[in-house]
């Protein structure tokens, strides 16, 4: 018992003396906590791009609106909060305008997106969207415009006076009318991308910019950078919105770099977004796909592949293009149609025409549901039923006695017969061919002359719209009666026998 005492002891001894010789554990100061709320958003870990998303007149969160910086996608859950960890990058956020929310307007040109502060670690943005009062515009309008391309006041002057004029008065006979425009909307000009943003205000048009390759700023050969002048003033260059059953996205697909060198494609960042921005798209939905540059099946434009891969899941599928200065329509697949726009500029404002000889215009594309229910081109100052010029036999260089006419709007499905009299003699010949009257336009222009007579050049045009008849009677009265693939007839009776139309209307 005693021993069993001692050693107790002993024990209690030893504990005492580890506890005095203990040092003191170091004073840790509190670590400031992570931000986890933020006035209502949970954030979760790493997320520094914010917001929620509600109805403005409700108040209440609409959940499944997609939300990008640009470089990846998100949707918003049932609380309206969205959450991104934005790309370094990343100079906008932006919305996908929802099939149920109205187009808000700022300044004249959408408002889907806000300037992304960087000084902030965490960028908060909400958006309230509106609604639509009738629900979802199953039925809508989408003008096409290419090429403003105004280097000049005179060129800006003539935009405004004859290209917006005419818009405006045609949108007044649709309903639901939202417009895109593909491209070079200035001509190497950035001083006047701030007037071209005025002169597209508009009351009956909502219009979507897409950049071109003229948009870009010459003074650097960084196509991040070179974007930059465009993007202060029309926003961001990757960007989507729905309108009634249609998905339509806008992509930058010129790869610059400088002093107007530049290809046709689309970064592997782009591809991804892409991929992103569908993955949240109803298959069956109409895919609308708005660039400046052709894409067609063009074996140089980068990754072109990856794109139509993408869109290939989709059941009708069109692209939007301009660039050319000429008018084209293209089936690329089963299930993707390319519709290459004539420039409102027509070729480079010299005159009311194109390089091929199509008018200065635009598209219109009536929209039903899923599908294109209808479209043609509207030429600048003409009613839309003028789809033909026809020009006389042995007239500008012809010396085969064939009646000729240009129909610039035509694709594959179109039957284009030939009267006289109000008797059909025949159908005219499809064949890629001058325009002979434009040849000799901007022939007198001292534009020069292409080396060999079946060459393209940017001023001397081949396209594929020409059509030839030799008629039976030389002294009949003619007509050229064209039915396009919706059933569409369009005749014409005159013919053109000068140039002088094409230098001013």
């Amino acid at each position: 018992m005693m021993n069993t005492l001692k050693f107790s002891l002993l024990i209690l001894f030893c504990c005492g003396l580890t506890a005095c010789s203990k040092k003191k554990d170091p004073v840790v100061e509190p670590t400031k906590p992570l931000q986890t709320n933020l006035e209502g958003i949970d954030l979760k870990l790493g997320m520094n791009l914010v917001g929620i998303i509600t109805d403005a007149k409700t108040k209440q969160p609409l959940k499944g609106v997609a939300v990008s910086d640009g470089y990846s996608v998100v949707q918003t859950d049932e609380k309206g909060v969205y959450q991104l960890s934005r790309s370094a990058n990343a100079r906008f956020v932006h919305y996908v305008i929802p099939a149920i929310a109205k187009v808000q307007m700022k300044d004249g040109l959408p408002d889907f997106y806000a300037k992304i502060d960087k000084q902030q670690a965490i960028f908060r943005q909400d958006f309230a969207l509106e609604m639509l009062e009738n629900g979802i515009e199953k039925d809508f309008t989408l003008y096409a415009i290419a090429d403003p391309q105004v280097r000049t006041n005179t060129d800006l002057g003539r935009f405004q006076k004859e290209s917006m004029a005419d818009i405006n008065n045609s949108a007044k006979t649709h309903s639901n009318v939202y417009g895109l425009m593909l491209g070079d909307i200035i001509y190497d000009a950035p001083s006047l991308l701030q007037p071209m943003k005025t002169s597209v205000k508009s009351d009956h048009i909502k219009l979507f910019p897409v950049i071109g390759n003229h948009d870009h700023l010459q003074t650097t050969n960084n196509d991040f950078d070179a974007i930059m002048g465009y993007e202060d003033v029309f926003g961001p260059v990757n960007y989507s919105f729905d309108r009634g059953n249609a998905h339509i996205v806008v992509m930058d697909d010129v790869l610059y770099t400088g002093q107007q060198n530049y290809t046709a494609g689309f970064t592997e960042q782009q591809i991804k977004w892409l991929r992103d921005d569908l993955k949240f798209v109803d298959k069956e939905k109409l895919l609308i796909l708005a660039v400046h540059i052709p894409l067609r099946n063009g074996s140089s434009v980068a990754r072109l592949k990856d794109a139509q891969a993408l869109m290939s899941e989709f059941k009708e599928v069109h692209v939007m293009s301009g660039h050319t200065h000429y008018n084209e329509n293209v089936l690329v697949s089963a299930n993707t149609y390319e519709h290459v726009h004539a420039a409102a500029c027509g070729a480079w404002w010299t005159g009311t025409i194109n390089a091929d000889g199509t008018p200065n215009g635009y598209g219109v594309y009536q929209i039903s549901d899923k599908t294109i229910s209808n479209w043609y081109y509207k030429s600048t100052n003409f009613d839309k039923n003028y789809q033909i010029r026809m020009y006389p036999a042995f007239s500008f260089g012809d010396l085969s006695g064939y009646v000729t006419a240009n129909i610039w709007n035509v694709d594959d499905t179109w039957k284009v017969e030939f009267f006289e009299n109000d008797v059909k003699t025949g159908d005219m010949s499809r064949m890629e061919d001058y325009d002979k009257a434009a040849y000799q336009f901007f022939k007198g222009l001292g534009k020069t002359e292409p080396a060999t007579p079946n060459t393209s050049t940017t001023w001397f045009r081949r396209p594929d719209h020409i059509f030839h008849y030799r008629p039976q009677n030389a002294s009949a009265k003619y007509m050229v009666k064209a039915t396009d693939r919706f059933g569409n007839v369009y005749q014409q009776t005159q013919m053109i026998s000068g140039l002088s139309a094409f230098l001013n209307y």
